[in-house]
């Protein structure tokens, strides 16, 4: 699979969210489908997306939201961690402790948790991108493959 003409745009038309643009091709350099013209949408692709898929991408967001809560430490566990889905408010919401290896609590996700969607949103847009840029590559398969909505 190929991208062609690609390139990913940030919006804020109603709240933040990433576009995806071009055409996708086979191994045989043959045009097999596109994005939206007017960009196809990250959010809209993410919110399909089964809870697996989703919690995946959550547990690799995990590392970064603690190294933010407690600063650049050589190693750190979780203790009473886990990660609850809320579909009420479409959202992912962390709690637990963040410990050193002697059982310190160098920080917390909070009583009531950090959610993700607010985490996501105030990171730069470099950090944003780098993972936009992974989601588009599962959402180009997917077009190929017919399997998106």
């Amino acid at each position: 699979m190929n991208l062609q003409d690609f390139r990913i745009e940030k919006t804020t038309d109603v709240i933040p969210d990433w576009l995806v643009f071009g055409k996708i091709e086979d191994d045989n350099n043959i045009e097999v489908a596109s994005f939206d013209v007017d960009g196809t949408s990250v959010n809209s692709w993410w919110n399909r997306q089964d809870e697996a898929f989703q919690l995946n991408i959550m547990n690799a967001f995990v590392p970064h939201m603690a190294h933010q809560i407690v600063g650049p430490v050589s190693s750190m566990n979780f203790q009473e961690f886990r990660i609850e889905r809320n579909a009420e408010l479409n959202d992912w919401i962390v709690f637990g402790n963040i410990e050193d290896n002697d059982g310190n609590i160098l920080g917390t996700f909070g009583e009531d948790g950090t959610g993700i969607n607010g985490w996501w949103i105030q990171q730069d847009e470099s950090f944003q991108y780098s993972y936009v840029m992974q989601f588009a590559t599962y959402m180009a398969r997917e077009i190929m493959m017919g399997t998106a909505e």
